[in-house]
């Protein structure tokens, strides 16, 4: 009677040999996404279905913490503006950026992503997965701000109008959001918080008239800031993938 090698084994006391890493990556990243690589072939045929599949698919691997902060950070907000007075216009120029930017910052690199390594076995480009995942991030904050925004001018809670209050956030938001991605790709996620940080706490410090040096007074807002946040974002994505970030080990990424 023919016995499997591996009952054999394990009757003697000899643990049978470990799946090659091809079979456990592939079983974990099945796994993780729930059937996800499946609707992707089936939708191979039609693109808006198949970033449509991605953008689900990355959506659940990206961490819970990711919305469940953003949003409560949000929540507060609003309800400070309600019961504090009116002070939407700054509240929101100054939270949303920092969100923002703090979010992106986490997109990229084995760091804080425990999906990192199933990511890399996938035959998806690096740079397309980056970019479903801030257009996740930016899209969800995004999507956050402008229901506060709304929330405040319906209530009364402020009297600038919504234009008034979207265009106080919008532009910084997209600029330290862009700023944030490109360190946490060319450097590590840390170094972007920081450099979000200390951008972001120029304007408060000047707010608080604890101005440093000449540095701004308010965020900018106009055709440069939303073209230098294009940039920005561009540079990352090429960088993604593509080489040795500083002072990180280098991923498994194909290139």
């Amino acid at each position: 009677m023919n016995e499997w090698p591996e009952l054999h084994g394990l009757r003697e006391g000899v643990p049978p040999p470990p799946p090659p890493p091809e079979i456990v990556r592939a079983a974990l990243l099945s796994s993780a996404l729930d059937g996800g690589l499946g609707d992707v072939a089936a939708h191979s045929a039609s693109s808006p279905r198949r970033a449509w599949a991605l953008l689900v698919m990355e959506a659940r691997l990206l961490h819970p913490a990711l919305w469940t902060a953003s949003f409560a950070v949000m929540a507060l907000i609003v309800v400070f503006v309600m019961i504090g007075g009116d002070i939407a216009e700054t509240l929101l120029a100054l939270a949303a950026p920092l969100i923002a930017g703090i979010g992106v910052a986490g997109l990229y690199g084995p760091e804080h992503d425990p999906a990192f390594e199933l990511v890399a076995a996938t035959p998806t480009s690096p740079r397309v997965i980056l970019l479903a995942r801030v257009t996740l991030v930016f899209g969800y904050d995004l999507a956050l701000t402008l229901l506060a925004s709304a929330a405040l001018t319906v209530t009364g809670a402020t009297s600038a109008g919504l234009t008034t209050l979207v265009v106080a956030w919008l532009g910084p938001m997209a600029l330290l959001s862009a700023l944030s991605l490109l360190f946490s790709v060319w450097w590590n996620p840390e170094a972007a918080i920081g450099v979000t940080l200390a951008v972001w706490s120029l304007p408060l410090l000047a707010h608080l008239d604890l101005r440093i040096a000449d540095g701004p007074t308010r965020w900018e807002n106009g055709p440069l800031t939303f073209g230098l946040a294009v940039v920005l974002t561009v540079a990352a994505l090429i960088l993604a993938g593509g080489g040795e970030p500083v002072r990180r080990t280098r991923a498994t990424h194909p290139s």
